[in-house]
């Protein structure tokens, strides 16, 4: 029992400075960027992310966002299919100070990823949906410009994107750049 109170406080006091470092806080995000869409005819739309998170300590954030994706349209003779897409997602970050105005942080955690395909034309009867659950992984880096505002650039690899449970689907990654805001 004295080795475990021992370890406990230990632990306690190894974590009180880092936990002292950096205030805890809330802040907000928003980042345009672009998706890329692997084994797919459908162009790489663009997309936009709204998010929100809580940062713990220096290095230890949770985060939540929306993003919203470009159409994708396919253009035949006899019709057009477009792909509508987005996203909600819900992640662990874990953030390493390069100073007291730069920050490189890695991202993972869970996406739901929803795909809907409809058509015009001959293809005026297409219409599938579904929702995909994928890991997403990602890394950036954020420049604070104040303790109030951020400018971060980040790459994350989505997963998968399916328009029906037999579509093998599609690999998809984002490339984005994006304010932050602190609270």
């Amino acid at each position: 029992m004295k080795k475990i109170i021992a370890a406990a406080l230990l632990c306690a006091a190894v974590a009180t400075p880092a936990l002292a470092q950096k205030e805890s806080h809330w802040y907000l995000a928003l980042d345009a960027g672009t998706l890329k869409m692997q084994n797919t005819n459908y162009a790489n739309p663009g997309s936009l992310t709204v998010s929100g998170g809580y940062r713990f300590n220096r290095n230890f954030a949770l985060e939540g966002g929306l993003t919203g994706y470009g159409d994708s349209t396919l253009v035949y003779n006899n019709g057009t299919t477009t792909a509508e897409q987005a996203d909600a997602r819900f992640l662990a970050v874990g953030i390493l100070p390069l100073s007291q105005s730069f920050d490189l942080f890695g991202k993972a955690g869970i996406g739901f990823h929803t795909a809907k395909v409809t058509g015009t034309g001959a293809y005026s009867g297409t219409y599938s949906k579904e929702t995909t659950t994928n890991v997403i992984l990602g890394f950036g880096g954020q420049f604070n410009i104040n303790s109030r505002f951020g400018l971060r650039l980040q790459y994350e690899a989505l997963g998968k994107s399916k328009s029906s449970p037999s579509d093998p689907g599609a690999d998809i990654s984002r490339v984005s750049i994006g304010g932050v805001l602190n609270f």
